[in-house]
This record gives C-alpha cells, sequence and structure tokens, in this order.
C-alpha cells in the first residue's frame, strides 16, 4: 500500500488477515484490529520509524519491533512503519542489532533507535555480542518459517 492520510479499509483488512494469520502460524499472542493498525500507521507521519526515509506516497510495511519468531507479540506496541529495504534487512535480528546497524550505517538515531539503544544501554558502534544470552535458540521451524517472506507487502 502507498503511504497516505486516508487508508483504504479493504487494504488494511487484507493486511491485518495476513499479520494475525502469521501469528498465529508463529504462536505469538495478540491479534490486532482495524482502528489499532490505522492509528499505527498515521502516528509515523509517513517516516520510516527505523531509518527516517519519508515514506508519504511510497510503499511501507509493518514490522515487528520483537519478531514473532523471538517471542513478540502481535500488538500495535511491537509494530513499526518501516521502509521495505528495512523490514527486509531487520528480518529476524534483535532489534538493538537492528538499530546499532541503522545508526552505523545512517548516522542518524531516530526516536525508535533511540529509545531501543537507550532501553538496552547500548553506545552507538558498540559490537554487540554475538550469542546473547537472552537470544532464544530453540528450532522455531514447526511455529514458523523463518524464511517466510510477508505476503503483505503494499
Amino acid at each position: 500500500m502507498i503511504y497516505q492520510d486516508i487508508l483504504d479499509d479493504r487494504a488494511l483488512q487484507s493486511y491485518l488477515a495476513d499479520l494475525n494469520a502469521r501469528a498465529r502460524k508463529c504462536g505469538a499472542n495478540g491479534e490486532l484490529d482495524v482502528a489499532g493498525l490505522r492509528d499505527r500507521i498515521l502516528a509515523s507521519s509517513g517516516r520510516c520509524e527505523w531509518c527516517g526515509e519519508n515514506l508519504v506516497r511510497g510503499t511501507f510495511e509493518l514490522d515487528h519491533v520483537v519478531s514473532l519468531n523471538r517471542g513478540g507479540r502481535n500488538e500495535t506496541d511491537n509494530l513499526v512503519v518501516a521502509c521495505p529495504d528495512c523490514n527486509r534487512r531487520k528480518g529476524q535480528k534483535h532489534p538493538a542489532r537492528f538499530a546499532a546497524e541503522i545508526f552505523n550505517s545512517t548516522g542518524r538515531r531516530t526516536i525508535l533507535v533511540d529509545k531501543i539503544l537507550q532501553h538496552f544501554m547500548l553506545e552507538p558502534r558498540e559490537q554487540l555480542p554475538l550469542f546473547a544470552a537472552n537470544q532464544r535458540t530453540e528450532d522455531l521451524s514447526d511455529t514458523c518459517d523463518r524464511n517466510d517472506q510477508p505476503r503483505y507487502r503494499w
């Protein structure tokens, strides 16, 4: 879908159905609704919340900050508006790792990147440990295909 101030209800319903179906497949808690989805999209002010790219009249996707495979919830508090490039690059990465990557590659600290870096008490350009103690390592292939590309590109 193209970012605009008035969002098509049918497109939102379709996107919502795909997000909720994927969350169920992954065994994630939570369920999204159209009003919450619309509010979440408009709250981004038409910018990718990861890199800050202007998305007005451009394509965008919704990204689970903590991915469903990592135990993230399927709720609006765990969603951000992302440009397709950021959404693909982040994939299943830990949000702190991706926030550091964004800052290191762009030099910009969006509100989201800053919030994540502060939450995890990271300084930009700090190397994250390869195997974090809190990282989930069990095989999730039964519940959610890690290589599943979202069908809901707008």
